[in-house]
């Protein structure tokens, strides 16, 4: 019976005529994320989820998947059928960094994902214990070239966007620290608000908590511009480092094989609500700013993002 009603569905959605909605409005569209519950990406995809599902009038629901280094929960997202109610939440550490790094990830992402929005972003803060000697990118910049390698800095993972601003940081700058890798960045904070680490680059979203606490010294954004949780804060730009603007960012993708009115639907659903006064609210409250990319913009960035990050990731020699 399952194969059979697995050939009805093929039927069906090759009879489709062009431009035709796939979509199962009695069905709730299940968006998987490859992290665990609480994260940055799980906390940004529920204020998504639930603006989704009142634009849409259909129950949106995260699905938390982590295991694989990612991975598990991107397969079953291109395994699925391109209905547009199977989609996958994840972006800069999840689909760019990974396949740029490991030359065996599974997949070509634009060949095997549907690539719909880049709706959010977040910049990552240089940060210091509060108690910490450094006071300002040019200490830290200074004590750096004067004791190469002595200073320890934590990330996430090996493919994280806090490892990579941080070699970013490190090209652009000439100073030489000394890697510390951890599994999680919420991990790597604690540390540094312990003294266990001397710095790192934290996502803003994790990091606000410890900085409202006033456990954490922000030295600087990475951002184009100052954010509006913390405006007093200087940009890396500002404090010197030239040629300085990363920001990290979530995204969300369907399989590969998505009609173009289902594309066209989603795309636009998920810009319209994070430019919800609402809902862009909730989302800045908590560290995350709103990018607002469709389809085809996303599609552009991607390449864009990707270039930029391939060069980093080359001159590092981060490539497994």
């Amino acid at each position: 019976m399952k194969r059979i009603a697995g050939l009805a569905m093929a039927v069906t959605l090759a009879l489709l005529p062009h431009g035709a909605s796939a979509l199962d409005k009695s069905q709730p569209i299940r968006v998987v994320t490859a992290f665990p519950a609480g994260g940055v990406t799980d906390i940004a995809g529920r204020v998504i989820a639930e603006g989704l599902t009142k634009k849409l009038g259909q129950t949106v629901l995260i699905d938390n998947k982590p295991g694989g280094d990612g991975i598990t929960g991107m397969m079953e997202v291109v395994k699925a059928k391109p209905d547009g109610n199977t989609l996958l939440l994840g972006g800069f550490g999840g689909q760019l960094i990974p396949p740029l790094v490991k030359k065996n990830f599974p997949v070509k992402i634009d060949k095997a994902l549907t690539l719909l929005a880049r709706p959010i972003g977040f910049t990552n803060v240089l940060l210091v214990n509060n108690e910490s000697s450094i006071k300002s990118v040019e200490d830290l910049i200074a004590y750096a070239k004067k004791n190469p390698g002595e200073l320890n800095y934590g990330s996430a993972a090996s493919t994280s966007s806090d490892r990579l601003t941080m070699e970013m940081f490190m090209q652009r700058t000439g100073v030489e620290l000394t890697h510390v890798p951890y599994k999680g960045g919420a991990a790597v904070l604690n540390d540094v608000s312990a003294g266990v680490l001397q710095v790192a680059f934290g996502n803003l979203p994790t990091a606000m908590g410890l900085l409202e606490g006033n456990l954490l010294r922000p030295l600087a954004v990475t951002s184009a511009e100052r954010v509006p949780q913390f405006p007093n804060v200087l940009t890396m730009q500002e404090a010197g480092v030239e040629d300085f603007d990363v920001s990290s960012w979530i995204s969300i993708f369907g399989p590969a094989g998505m009609n173009a009115a289902d594309v066209a639907l989603l795309s636009d659903a998920i810009v319209k609500v994070t430019m919800q006064p609402e809902v862009r609210a909730a989302l800045e409250k908590v560290g995350f700013s709103v990018i607002g990319e469709g389809a085809e913009e996303f599609r552009s960035s991607f390449n864009a993002e990707r270039e930029r990050w391939q060069a980093v990731i080359n001159k590092a020699g981060l490539a497994e």
